[in-house]
C-alpha cells in the first residue's frame, strides 16, 4: 500500500511538473506574440519626430518627440531662393493638405503625417517653415504677452505673415511658455521669397532666440542641434549632416550652379535609410516662383512639381503623398519594410522555438528517464545553439538508445 502511494505521488508530481512546463511555454509564446504585435503597431502608427504643432502633443509624454534626423536649409543666390527639407521618421502615412485663405489670412500648403499636425509648409506669399526635434528645454512664460490657443509658427505665423521680419515680430509678441507648459522640444527654420531666413529656438536662459541668415547671397542650415544652445541636441555637435550640407551649399559660386537637381543631390547626400527611421519625403520650395519639388521615400530619380497657389485655391481634401508618385516606388518601399518585418519574425520565431525546445527537453527529463549530468549539460548546450534541430537530434538519439536496448 505504501509503495503504491509513493508511486502515485511521484506520478502526480511528474504530471504537475509537465503541466507547469507546458503552461510556461504557452505563456512565453503568448507574451512574445503580444510584444511583436505591439511593436508592429508602434512602427506603423508612429508620432512625428518634429511635430511642434500644439501643447497637447508635448504634454502626453517626453517620449513622443522621438528624435528623427530631419535636415532643413535655405539658400539664396542672385535672386533665386530655395528652401529644402528631408522629413525623417518612421510613420509612412504621409500627407499633403491645404488651409484656404479666409478673413485676411493667407492660404497654406502643408505637409505632414496622418495626425495632420503640420511638419512643414509654405503659404501663398512664399513664407516657408519646417522644424527639427530637440530634447526639451525650459521656456519662460510672459503672461503680459498675447496668449495663443494654437501653434504659434505652424498656424498663427503662417496664416498672418508674409516675411521673416513679420514672423519674428509676431513670435516675440506671444507667450510661448504658457502655450507649451514651460518647456519646448525643437526649433523652426523660416524663410521668405526675398531670401531672408531665420531659425527660432530657445537659449539656455529659456528665452526665444533668433539665428539669422546673412542678407543677400548665403545659406542657413538646421539639423538636430539647437543653433541657439548647442548643448541642447540629439547626437554630436556639429553633426555630419550639418557639415555635409554646409559644404555643398558653400560650393555654389555662380547662379548656374544653383539648380533643383543640385539641391536634390544635397538632400540625397544626407537622407536616412535605416530599418526604422528613414527619409519619408523630401521637398524643395522655390520661394520666388511658388513651386514645390516633392520627392517620395528618398527616391530622387522622380520628382513631382506642385503649384502652391493652384493647390491652395483648389482646396483639395488631404491626400497621401504616395498618390502623386508611380506605384512601383511605394511598392518597392513596402517590400523593403515587409522584408525587414519578415526577418524580425524569423529571428523571434527561432528564439521562441529554441526556448520551447529546451522546455520539452526538461519535460522529457522530468518523466524519469534522467540523463547523467555530463550528458545533460552537453544536450543543454546543443539545444541552446540549435534549438528545434537540437531537440530533434535528442529525440532521435533517445529513440535509438531505447531501440538498442
Amino acid at each position: 500500500m505504501r509503495v503504491n502511494y509513493q508511486r502515485n505521488l511521484l506520478c502526480n508530481m511528474n504530471k504537475v511538473k509537465r503541466l507547469s512546463v507546458e503552461i510556461t511555454a504557452i505563456l512565453i509564446v503568448a507574451v512574445t506574440l503580444v510584444l511583436i504585435i505591439n511593436k508592429t503597431v508602434e512602427y506603423y502608427s508612429g508620432i512625428p519626430a518634429a511635430s511642434l504643432n500644439a501643447s497637447e502633443h508635448q504634454e502626453k509624454s517626453d517620449q513622443i518627440l522621438i528624435p528623427g534626423s530631419c535636415t532643413i536649409f535655405c539658400i539664396s543666390y542672385e535672386g533665386s531662393v530655395f528652401f529644402g527639407n528631408n522629413e525623417d521618421f518612421k510613420n509612412p502615412l504621409t500627407y499633403y493638405w491645404t488651409k484656404p485663405p479666409e478673413d485676411n489670412k493667407y492660404g497654406i500648403l502643408y505637409f505632414g503625417f496622418n495626425d495632420f499636425g503640420p511638419q512643414g509648409g509654405v503659404n501663398e506669399k512664399g513664407l516657408a517653415f519646417d522644424g527639427n526635434a530637440l530634447p526639451y528645454v525650459k521656456v519662460n512664460s510672459h503672461t503680459e504677452r498675447l496668449q495663443a490657443s494654437e501653434s504659434i509658427v505652424n498656424n498663427i505665423i503662417m496664416q498672418n505673415c508674409a516675411t521673416v521680419d513679420e514672423a519674428i515680430k509676431m513670435a516675440y509678441s506671444y507667450d510661448w511658455g504658457s502655450l507649451y507648459s514651460g518647456k519646448f522640444a525643437g526649433q523652426y527654420l523660416l524663410a521668405d521669397s526675398s531670401g531672408d531666413a531665420a531659425i527660432l529656438g530657445f537659449g539656455p536662459d529659456g528665452e526665444l532666440v533668433v539665428t539669422r541668415k546673412n542678407r543677400g547671397n548665403g545659406y542657413i542650415v538646421s539639423t538636430n542641434f539647437n543653433r541657439a544652445n548647442p548643448e541642447n541636441r540629439y547626437g554630436p555637435y556639429p553633426c555630419k549632416r550639418f557639415n555635409t550640407v554646409s559644404a555643398m551649399l558653400e560650393s555654389i559660386i555662380k547662379r548656374e550652379c544653383l539648380t533643383v537637381d543640385f539641391l536634390a543631390s544635397v538632400l540625397d547626400s544626407v537622407h536616412e535609410e535605416g530599418k526604422v527611421i528613414k527619409t519619408l519625403y523630401s521637398n524643395i520650395f522655390d520661394l520666388k516662383n511658388g513651386i514645390v519639388y516633392l520627392y517620395y521615400m528618398h527616391n530622387f530619380d522622380f520628382v513631382c512639381k506642385l503649384d502652391v497657389k493652384e493647390i491652395i485655391n483648389r482646396n483639395a481634401s488631404p491626400e497621401r503623398i504616395k498618390s502623386l508618385f508611380p506605384k512601383e516606388i511605394s511598392e518597392q518601399t513596402l517590400n523593403l519594410r515587409q522584408d525587414y518585418l519578415f526577418w524580425i519574425t524569423i529571428v523571434v520565431g527561432w528564439v521562441i522555438f529554441t526556448v520551447v525546445s529546451n522546455l520539452v527537453f526538461y519535460n522529457k527529463i522530468f518523466k524519469g528517464n534522467l540523463l547523467v549530468i555530463k550528458n545533460r549539460m552537453i544536450w543543454i548546450v546543443i539545444l541552446i545553439f540549435l534549438g528545434p534541430i537540437g531537440l530533434i537530434c535528442f529525440l532521435v538519439s533517445r529513440k535509438q538508445n531505447q531501440w538498442d536496448k
